[in-house]
């Protein structure tokens, strides 16, 4: 496995993360086993959130024998200060830890997040009092609006930011290069999500809206993921050659585990690989747009 440096605390990060959502509605026997042999294959960064149903409470037992061991990140939904400490709190008690290594807020989506973020009694505040008390070690969020991203950034010195990295979400829809730039700028830990991905479903569920009328191809894909073998291989590829210290693979085990396969051998991708993805990209609906 190859690592690179999280750059607020030097901590190195395995390239591919574990999301999770992988560990959503499975046994406590199959939780074990999924994050048993991410750590056996030198998996040493873990992300989850309250939004992924009882994911939390999957991981937590199966990653107790490693937690030292590793970087465990987590998210909350909420906007202001009591909302969201009460969901820390409950986070930790099911993750069964006392600390989190990194604490993101999710989905950053709109300037009505962002003004709730930066309120006196908003999210941000707790996050500043939990990091100063070593309650959480990092401070982050997850971007799916890149103006938004771009804004906070410029507004707070975070440790971390988390946002679709996905090569047709970046040549079809030209997101991901302002948020990248601007965190190179900014000298923020950049962490990729997305990586795996094909295209949106159809136009109503791009930006991540959900749909009733779109029947998913995985059950913990709201878009579709890639399936064939050339192309993700060249993916991730792409991806891990942009300036990020990790990329989180889709929630589903068996596409985590090929993207596993795929960076044990990780190198730089080339001018043929890259027209390669371009091309496979033209025609394709982006999960996120400008």
């Amino acid at each position: 496995m190859f690592y690179r440096k999280f750059l607020s605390t030097g901590d190195n990060l395995s390239i591919i993360g574990f999301g999770g959502i992988v560990l959503k509605d499975e046994t406590s026997f199959d939780a074990s086993k999924y994050v048993s042999y991410a750590y056996d294959n030198g998996i040493n960064y873990f992300d989850v959130a309250p939004a992924y149903g009882n994911a939390e409470e999957k991981l937590g037992p199966a990653l107790y024998p490693y937690r030292k061991n590793v970087f465990l990140a987590c998210k909350t939904g909420k906007r202001n200060y009591s909302d969201a400490k009460k969901e820390l709190l409950q986070s930790l008690r099911n993750l069964k830890t006392d600390y989190l290594d990194l604490y993101q807020m999710h989905s950053v989506s709109s300037e009505e997040d962002f003004q709730n973020i930066i309120k006196n009694d908003g999210v941000l505040q707790l996050l500043i009092e939990m990091k100063e008390k070593g309650i959480i070690r990092n401070i982050g969020f997850s971007a799916h609006s890149s103006k938004i991203g771009v804004k906070l950034l410029d507004y707070f010195d975070f440790d971390s930011i988390l946002f679709p990295l996905n090569f047709t979400t970046w040549y079809q829809g030209g997101f991901g290069k302002d948020l990248l730039n601007k965190s190179i700028e900014t000298n923020t830990t950049r962490l990729g999500l997305k990586p795996g991905a094909s295209n949106a479903l159809s136009l109503d569920t791009i930006n991540c809206k959900p749909s009733k009328n779109v029947k998913r191809i995985r059950d913990k894909c709201w878009y579709a993921p890639l399936e064939d073998d050339e192309i993700l291989k060249i993916a991730y590829k792409w991806a891990l050659s942009q300036s990020v210290t990790s990329v989180l693979p889709p929630g589903e085990f068996d596409l985590w585990k090929k993207a596993l396969e795929i960076v044990m051998d990780f190198k730089p991708i080339n001018d043929e690989e890259l027209k390669i993805l371009k091309d496979s990209s033209e025609n394709k609906l982006p999960l996120f747009t400008l």
